[in-house]
Order: C-alpha cells, then structure tokens, then sequence
C-alpha cells in the first residue's frame, strides 16, 4: 500500500531522476569486440555494431565498469553480445536495434536464456529500430513477434450470428490472508464468483495482487504455504503478483505461481534462477466466446523496515534471484506495440495503484481498462476521457467489484459499463469448496487463530496494547527493557477475550524487507546504561518497560525492527549497536497471553479471572416454577413484573404453544406480548458495580443472555429488548431493528445493528457489555458466536445500570410479542469461551465451568 512513483523516459510525464547528458561512443559493424568504460553514475547512450544503442541512465551502474559489446552473425541474423554477461544494471537501460534493411513484419527484441530465446514484452517497434527495457546483460537478437493465442476459453463458443456479447468481470486485490475468520470471506467471494459465471458465462474471475501477509496467523506458522494453497483453492482465471507477494522470497513466490487454474501475470519481474520454472508470463489471452481478451500486469515498489515505499533510484529488486523492471511506461507501450492488434479487449491487471494507473491510462487509451489494487483508499471506478476504465476495488476481502460490460461484436466496440461494489459480508452463500479448503489449512497450521487464549479487563487502545507487548517481549525473550513505538500497534482490542489473531493484527506481520522479519518485530540491543537513559529521553512518546537498571552496566533492550536496525536515525547520538532478531511481535503476545491465563491472570492487569473464583454474580431464570415462574434458579439477581404486572404473560410448554421444539426436551416457555411503557420485565442487579461515572460507581460491565424467538408477526419491526432509565421516559437502549430477520444493536456514532434472527426460530442471543465513561462497548453473540462489536466509545453511561433495568420496554410502545425460553443476567462480562460453552438455544440455560474444564483450559494454555 502507499504511493508510488513512476520511473518514466525523458521527455515524458514523470520522472524520478533527471536524465543526464552522456557522450555517444560510436562502434564498428565489422563484427570486432567493442570495449568502453563507463564511470559510477554516469548516463550514457553507447552505439555499437551499425545502428545498436544501449542507453544507461545515471543509476544504472555503481562502480566503473568495463563493458564489451560484440555483434556477430549466426544462421543470417544478427547477434548482438553485451558483457560482462552477469552484469545487472541498477536501473534498467534501453536497448535499440536496428530493424534490417528491407525486412517487413513485426519484430521484437528477445534474451538468449538457455537454449532459448526470451521475448521482451517491453518490445516497441519504431519505423527503423525496436527498442526495449533490459535489466541484465547478455545476447539479444530481433524474432518474429509472438503470437498470443488463449490459455483458456471461459463460456461457450462464440456466436458468429450474435451483435452483442456481454463481458462480466469479478475482480478483487489485496486479500492480504484474510482466510480462515469466522466471516468466511473467501468463501463468500469464490460462492459470488460462480454465481454470476451461472448468471452470465462470460465472467472472468481476477485479482489485482497482494495475497500474502497482515491477515493470517496460519500465513506466519507455515510460511506462506497455508496462503499459497489457499489463493490457488479460490480458483482465479488471471491474478497478477503484488509487492507483498515476494515476502516469503523466491521460492515461495515459485510456488504461488503454479496454479492449475490461474494464469498468473508478471510483466515487470523475470525470473534468474533455475531451481524450477517460473510459471508467471509476461501476458496472456483468455477467450470469452467472441471476444479475445489480453492481459499484462505491473508490480509496484519494494518497501522497507521504516514501512516506506523504496521509489528513489536505483529501486532494489524485491529479493534475490527475481530482477525487477521498473520501466512500466515501457512495458505498457511494448504491451500495446505488440499484442493490441491481437485481441479484442487489452486490460492491464496492475498492482500500481490508483494514481499510477490513471497516468498510464490517460497517455495510453489504447488500454480498455486498468484493473487495480495496492491504494488501499477503498473502491474506485472511473470512465476516463480517453474512453478507459479504472477500477479499485475494497481491500482485505471485504468486498469485490463486480464490472458489466455490453460490446458491439462487428466494431468490437464498448456499448456500456457499469459496476457494483459488493460487501463481501452481505454474500449470503459460502462456497463449500472453498470453506473446506480454508478450513482445512486453519486446522492443520493455526487450530488456536480464533480461540480465547486470554482476557484483557479493559479496552486496550495503542499504547496500552504497546504496554502489555513490552512486558511480552521482556517475558518471552528475557531483556533488562523493552522500549517500543505505540505509533506501531495497528489495531487496538475491545475489552473481553483476545486470541492469536488479535494479538496479529495489532502487530501485523509485513516482512519488509521482502523474506526478512516483519518491521515490527522484536529485536535486541546492547548498550549501555547512558545510552539506553538517552534512548528513552529522545523518544518521550514510547512505551518502556524496564526491570531495575541502577547497578546495571550495560542494558539489553528490545527494540521493534526499524528503531533497531536505524539507531541513529531514532536515538540521538547512540552508535548504531549490533542488532539481532528475537520473534514477531505477535509471536511474544501468544507466549505471553498464554502464561498469565495458566496464572489465572487477566492479560493487561494482576486481576483473577472470573473462571477462576466461584461465580456469585450470574443468575439464571428458566421459569419452571408454577407459583413463582420468576424465581431465579440460581444466583443473587431477581427478576419481577413492571409497574402494571403481567397479567397477558403466559407461561406454558413450547409445544403447547405450537412453538418449535428446543434441544434437550420440552421446556416451560414465557410468551409475552408488546409490553406497553407501563409493563415490561424488572431485573434488580444484587451484584456490586464495578465501573465509575464521575463521583458515582455503577454496573458498566455485564451480561445478558436470553433464548428467544419472534413470531412471523413481530418480524420486521422495533422491538425493545433493555431500557436502563427506570421510568422508562425515553427510548429503549438496545433493539431488534425493524426489518426482515433484523439484527440487534442501537444506532450510534460509528456502529449500528448485528446479525440476523429469523423468525419462527430458537435462537439464543447474548449481549455483553462494558459501558464506560471512555471507549465503551457492548458485543453481540448467537448461538455462542461474536456477530459483532459496537465500535469502542459507542457506549457510555447511558448503558450503566444504577441497580436496576428494565427488559422487553420501551417508552414509544416499540415492542411487539414474542417467546423466550431462559433468561441470565450476569454482573460481569462473559468471555468468548462462556459464551461458545453456552452455545445454542436448548432446555436448560446454565452457565458452568467444572474443575475440570477449567483445568484443560490451564494446560491449552501451557501448550505453547
């Protein structure tokens, strides 16, 4: 992600460097070696032979270096030798040579690699010379241009006799990992895919690159074999490799490009080494009934261990063994010279980013359309004047574009285009092929990614989170400090369980640079004790966990990997100190979380948790009492009729209600109606408050759990679920929304409505609370699963309970009749873990945690 600037030719719309002026060394065309010297930084157009040009720019070369060039003829054609023959130029040049005297048809520069001969897509054909971006010395010759013939036919045969063809493209970028959540995006996305390849057969499915990285626990754990399988099990028809796609170095890389399915694209890289074929092209073709469809696609810059883009030159090549070409105007046009003649549609699947490829599609509109990703800045969709398309679509697979387009046949013309930007959460379907496959993976390398591996007791925003992984890093690897930039943590936790992809996404793994350690991860230093004094004064902002210094000669501090590997540039004169790679950040989190949860320790504070005291604060109701259908089963909270009584609540048997049956047997059900602003239900919370308002302590932190069910007749409208004003002078403080299967929520500044509750059917539904003066926040959970989270600060003192709430009332009459089959209200917030125990709607409601459980739960702990 970030911005990314061109490396253009002189003379056109950006450029990085100035070109230089450079003398011309004239050559023989006798066939003789021609030796010249060309200096560090200088730019240099150098003939050769009769007509050949290579031309340097000021960054291509280093050091002095002796360069030979020979021009031979072999067989009746021209070979033309540059040496050293394993000299790489830092940046590329450009090679010219000469079409000859009285030749016709198209010709394109190619390497001698092997027995073979490699076609330059960079290739562009002038009225006398073809001239193309090389990155390494070598043999070059002119060939016959290409043909470019389809990989694959999607749809059915074209139509000879039909005017008009649909083309429907499915595009997505910058999935990031995010396989294996509980939201099931990849499955919802591929389950979308086939859809509309049912709808409209000439669908083509693409991905604008950036598969790797910041989603997946089970990316770190198997080294990118887990997203290497996973993309390849979605089934692509053509994706391009992005920057991030080169962090687990070449032979990862190797392998995501062998795809049964997906024709992968990557005009800009070539690939050196010989350890296996790499399966990336330069361009492809796919036929779509009557139109022909071309596609090349562009790689943006590397990035460092400060998190920024390297866009200066010479731009590095991302890692050994694969040589970068950052002449993408080159390559575009080379694209255009040589196959626009060729097909019907010339799209280019850029990961670029959205600035980069306007430019490139405002001077070349011989491009149909670009399709993007890398910007991050949520969808685009743009008809530019030269009549191309630019497309962008969402990021971290939470959505796709989906792009109509109407073509003339006889012109091969464009008649209309028009996209939809599709959230993939609001995809009802999961692909099964799909969710087998992710699931499979999660399984085999990051089982624990989404389980409750610990509690923190509060919202733990940036420097908290920064806090809690100081004092990981000093337990997990055994530093005298730990001093780390809260500016790092990305994503900050609500309060309630977190798990190992929590502690990922706070500290997202991005290995820059490529196939190196995360720039966030930990790293040790030694200095000493003046040092690490002014360390700590020149970055006043940073969070420091530091055991007892005074006798302390020299001080071993963990460092994130950008602060340590730039000391200087950080830490005001301190020396750069030798630095050495300890483990990702989230890596010492799990360790972490892990032993204060065997310590029966919250994660952020020297609280015991609530698994591990008996439980005096949860009641429960599940209204078996004949006399007393109110009384609780167990617990110290009671539960009473509002104000006017209840004498239109029934207490009956589901099935003598006709209701479905529940799991576990037949089960005395209140069916209540809508409750007028004078009725409802009254809980007396005999639990003390824990949270503070000002001066006054309320309950901020609690629990509600109910089973219930809406008759078809309630569907779709406000229904009132708690109301915390006594008096019930004013609206209700959390809803059922008034639509279809609505989801329960309240509408607030950031977040709104969770899940889908059909009606006719058990669900049990849970709310956990934690009101605060700050950051407060409540999470919805069916059926033991978290649906949703208010956005911290949502949720303030209006939720507190001063002793008393009132349940199913509202002031407006917002209510409407339903059934709840058990009841429990807690004084403290219920953890994930509770919650799945709890599970579905069923019989009894009953919240236990035996001995045993509890121990298992320890020794889980302990595993790691």
């Amino acid at each position: 992600m970030g911005r990314v600037g061109f490396l253009f030719w002189c003379g056109t719309l950006i450029a990085l460097a100035a070109c230089g002026g450079g003398g011309s060394s004239g050559g023989s065309a006798d066939g003789g070696v021609q030796e010249v010297l060309v200096q560090a930084s200088e730019a240099r157009d150098i003939s050769f032979g009769d007509g050949a040009v290579l031309s340097l720019s000021a960054t291509s070369l280093d050091s002095q270096q002796a360069l030979r060039f020979e021009v031979v003829e072999e067989d009746g054609e021209l070979l033309y030798r540059l040496g050293p023959v394993s000299l790489s130029v830092l940046t590329p040049a450009r090679l010219t040579l000469p079409l000859l005297s009285g030749g016709s048809g198209r010709w394109v520069i190619a390497r001698q690699e092997g027995e073979g001969w490699r076609p330059l897509l960079s290739s562009v054909q002038g009225s006398e010379s073809v001239s193309a971006s090389i990155t390494e010395f070598g043999h070059y010759r002119l060939i016959p241009q290409p043909q470019l013939n389809a990989v694959r036919n999607i749809g059915p045969a074209c139509d000879e006799s039909a005017s008009e063809q649909d083309l429907r493209i499915v595009h997505v970028a910058d999935l990031h990992a995010r396989y294996g959540s509980p939201e099931k995006l990849f499955g919802r996305i591929k389950a979308y895919h086939r859809q509309a390849l049912s709808d409209t057969p000439y669908t083509l499915f693409t991905n604008g690159g950036d598969d790797f990285e910041k989603g997946s626990v089970a990316e770190m754990v198997s080294e990118g074999a887990a997203t290497v399988a996973a993309i390849q099990a979605m089934e692509f028809d053509v994706r391009v490799v992005g920057n991030h796609d080169f962090a687990w170095g070449a032979d990862t890389l190797l392998q995501h490009a062998e795809d049964e399915r997906a024709a992968v694209i990557a005009s800009n890289s070539h690939y050196q080494g010989d350890a296996q074929p790499f399966a990336a092209r330069d361009i492809v073709a796919i036929q779509l009934g009557c139109l022909k469809v071309g596609l090349f696609g562009m790689s943006s810059v590397p990035w460092n261990e400060l998190d920024e883009p390297l866009e200066s030159l010479p731009i590095p090549d991302f890692v050994p063994g694969i040589r970068m070409n950052w002449h993408w105007q080159q390559i575009a046009e080379g694209a255009i010279s040589q196959y626009r003649d060729q097909v019907d549609v010339l799209i280019m699947l850029s990961h670029l980013g959205v600035g980069a490829d306007r430019e490139l599609l405002e001077q070349y509109p011989e491009i149909d359309m670009a399709l993007g990703g890398h910007t991050h800045g949520g969808t685009a969709f743009e008809l530019l004047d030269g009549g191309n398309i630019l497309l962008q679509p969402d990021f971290y697979a939470d959505g796709l574009s989906d792009l109509v387009l109407s073509y003339s046949l006889p012109e091969k013309q464009r008649l209309s285009a028009t996209v939809n930007h599709v959230p993939s959460r609001d995809i009802s379907d999961v692909d099964p092929a799909v969710d087998t496959a992710v699931e499979a993976l999660m399984a085999q390398y990051a089982p624990d990614a989404y389980a409750e591996i610990a509690l923190v007791s509060a919202y733990a925003d940036a420097t908290a989170v920064s806090e809690i992984a100081a004092r990981a890093a000093r337990y997990h690897h055994g530093a005298d400090a730990a001093l780390l930039d809260p500016a790092l943590v990305v994503q900050a936790w609500l309060p309630g369980s977190v798990t190992q992809t929590d502690f990922h996404r706070a500290y997202p793994v991005e290995r820059q640079v490529s196939d190196t350690p995360g720039f966030n991860a930990f790293y040790r230093v030694q200095v000493s004790a003046a040092e690490f004094a002014a360390m700590r004064a020149a970055q006043p902002t940073w969070v420091v966990d530091a055991a007892d210094l005074d006798e302390k000669v020299t001080v071993s501090v963990i460092l994130q990997k950008g602060a340590a590997l730039n000391m200087p540039r950080f830490f005001s004169n301190v020396a750069q100190a030798e630095a050495s790679f300890l483990s990702e950040a989230w890596e010492s989190l799990d360790s972490y979380a892990r032993y204060r949860t065997s310590e029966c320790l919250y994660m952020d504070r020297d609280l015991v948790l609530h698994a591990c005291t008996e439980d005096t604060l949860t009641t429960t109701w599940q209204f078996f009492d004949d006399d007393d259908p109110l009384r609780a089963d167990s617990g110290p909270s009671s539960l009473n009729f509002y104000q006017q009584g209840g004498d239109d609540t029934v207490f009956a048997l589901a099935s003598e209600l006709g209701l479905p049956a529940l799991p576990g047997g037949d089960s005395v059900v209140m069916a209540f109606p809508g409750y007028a602003p004078d009725e409802g239900l009254l809980v007396t919370a005999a639990v003390p408050p824990n949270a503070q308002f000002g001066a006054r302590a309320k309950l901020g932190e609690y629990s509600l759990v109910m089973d219930l069910l809406w008759p078809a007749a309630s569907d779709g409208r406000w229904r009132a679920v708690l109301q915390t004003a006594l008096d019930n002078s004013d609206d209700a403080d959390l809803f059922f929304q008034n639509a279809e299967a609505g989801g329960i929520g309240i509408a607030s500044g950031n977040s709104g409505y969770f899940g889908r509750i059909p009606a006719e059917q058990w669900h049990r539904v849970a709310v956990v609370f934690y009101a605060g003066e700050t950051n407060g926040t409540f999470k919805v959970y069916i059926d033991g699963e978290q649906i949703g989270a208010k956005a911290a600060g949502d949720i303030g003192e209006r939720w507190a309970i001063d002793e008393q709430l009132l349940l199913l009332t509202d002031n407006g009459y917002e209510t409407e009749a339903g059934y709840v089959n058990a009841l429990l209200f807690s004084g403290r917030a219920l953890s994930d873990s509770e919650l799945q125990r709890l599970g579905g709607p069923k019989q009894q409601l009953q919240l236990t945690l035996p001995t045993e459980q509890l121990q298992q739960r320890v020794q889980r702990a302990l595993r790691f």
